[in-house]
């Protein structure tokens, strides 16, 4: 089952994370399963993340253009 949210936000559930490039939200998905295999009492999220560096021109993409 792959739910957007609720999301564990307390100390008490976060015991940890992993950072891991993937070249989509399906393979993410793949390597959550695939961890998950290893130990199905866990709860993994998945966020996309970028780098931020300094002086570096952001991106642009159609997201942050809008229409027209």
């Amino acid at each position: 089952m792959v739910l957007d949210g609720p999301f564990a936000e307390t100390k008490e559930q976060l015991l940890g994370f992993y950072v891991v490039d993937c070249a989509d939200e399906d393979a993410a998905t793949a390597v959550a399963r695939e961890l998950r295999s290893v130990n199905p009492s866990a709860v993994y999220e998945i966020r996309a993340i970028s780098v931020y560096i300094p002086g570096a021109a952001i991106p642009m993409t159609e997201a942050t253009v809008g229409p027209g």
